[in-house]
């Protein structure tokens, strides 16, 4: 992981980048998100991440239902004729079972 250096800021376009982890980088997630700020990551709102060959997802979710999405966010969209404007309301912390029962409920 190779820091940016000079004064400017990274990624002053605010391009949405592609990274590509090793296996080692992507073993610690959180950390590889960091590198990913200090290469400008962040100023675009979004990243690529693409997984290093032998990497398999998980097999089952079952297990993270108590884990707690410390500040989910709850878009609000309103307006009409081809202009909008969205909202993003940080909510208080959520456990993954009831954003789960909220995303699959009709409110």
């Amino acid at each position: 992981m190779a820091a940016v250096e000079g004064d400017s800021p990274p990624n002053p376009a605010c391009k949405i980048m592609t990274f590509r982890p090793s296996m080692e980088e992507f073993r610690d997630f959180n950390q590889y998100l960091v590198h990913m700020e200090t290469q400008g990551a962040h100023r675009a709102g979004l990243a690529k991440v693409i997984p290093p060959s032998g990497w398999r997802p998980r097999r089952s979710y079952d297990d993270i239902d108590e884990l707690v999405i410390q500040a989910p966010i709850q878009q609000m969209v309103a307006g009409q004729s081809g202009l909008f404007t969205q909202y993003n309301i940080q909510k208080k912390p959520l456990k993954v079972q009831e954003f789960r029962r909220l995303a699959n409920s009709n409110q």
